[in-house]
């Protein structure tokens, strides 16, 4: 079996884990045992170790050490940081985006940017806020709590604060904001509107886009959304990939976007690949983006992992040798 390095302890690489050793000898580091992941190294015959996988030295030993050949990230921070960038520098076959690549989750002003240009259409109004002053300024534009406030970079799922929901005021969405705007230097404000959320994932090897099976996030602690974002507190998938609400004309559309966005990427050199995670709106105007992540979102790894006909190890392999390009993937 090929050696294969796991990098990232949550949930979503657990079902990778799972996977994966199937067909891999699976090896990791983690700053603690994730018992699951434990398990399927183990089963692998593969090895882990406990420390941290921001260290590039480390990881960088434990892969010479171990003659590992592959590498698979699908977690925010650690594309953040160039883990995968690491891991090409060493000749491994990747799977994951580079940290330029991966920009188009860890920052979200640069994500706006990038759809604005590609298609504006799809966009909410919104404010991209670089000083208290400007806040002030864009803070006149609302005469009540109908806004979203979107800090800039990563904060697990756990950041974006909607009026009427997660603040009852304007004040209070306003304070929020310039909590955000000390941490980062940048900040969000977007409108609020009216429309159902759903999530599109992408599975590219740089240049074929395939779109995977359509999820609804429950991304809030208590019922009716009452409670504080947290990474994922499950999703929900359909046989037929599609959810209720939508039609293949609204996944066409998503996917028409996704695709731009990945050869947008890789248009100089060959910066993305593995999984395009795009959140959506549905409203009565259209098809509408929120968001993009770089990875797998955690639950929907489950759905969706499983959801394959192709085993995920099998189609692993073929983003790591970027050779599924020109063929239709059964999924």
């Amino acid at each position: 079996m090929e050696k294969c390095l796991l990098l990232g302890n949550g949930a979503r690489e657990a079902v990778i884990a799972e996977a994966m050793s199937q067909k891999y000898e699976l090896y990791s580091i983690m700053p603690y045992e994730n018992p699951s992941i434990v398990a399927f190294v183990k089963n692998s015959k593969g090895k882990f170790l406990i420390g941290s996988p921001f260290d590039k030295e480390l990881v960088k030993r434990f892969i010479q050490e171990n003659d590992i050949k592959y590498c698979i990230i699908s977690s925010d921070n650690l594309l953040q940081e160039g883990l995968i960038d690491l891991a090409k520098e060493l000749g491994l076959k990747t799977f994951g985006p580079t940290s330029k690549a991966a920009k188009i989750e860890w920052s979200k002003t640069y994500a706006l940017e990038v759809v604005k240009e590609l298609e504006p259409k799809m966009i909410i109004q919104n404010f991209e806020v670089n000083s208290e002053a400007a806040l002030e300024e864009v803070a006149k534009v609302y005469s009540d709590e109908n806004f979203v406030v979107k800090p800039e970079g990563l904060t697990g799922g756990k950041g974006v604060k909607v009026g009427g929901i997660h603040f009852a005021t304007k004040e209070e969405g306003i304070a929020y904001a310039k909590e955000c705007l000390k941490q980062s230097g940048k900040v969000i404000l977007q409108d609020k509107v009216k429309g159902k959320e759903f999530t599109v994932m992408c599975l590219t090897d740089g240049k074929t886009v395939i779109t995977l099976p359509t999820t609804f996030d429950y991304p809030y602690r208590y019922n009716e959304d009452k409670g504080p974002g947290t990474g994922g507190m499950g999703c929900i998938g359909f046989a037929n990939g599609l959810l209720p609400f939508l039609t293949e004309q609204d996944i066409e559309t998503c996917r028409n976007l996704m695709e731009k966005t990945i050869h947008f990427l890789n248009q100089e050199s060959l910066e993305f690949t593995g999984i395009l995670y795009g959140g959506f709106f549905k409203t009565e105007e259209g098809i509408k983006f929120i968001e993009f992540n770089a990875r797998f979102g955690d639950p929907e790894a489950m759905n969706v992992i499983n959801s394959f006909e192709t085993p995920f190890a099998d189609v692993a392999e073929d983003v790591f040798n970027r050779k599924f390009i020109g063929k239709k993937l059964p999924i």
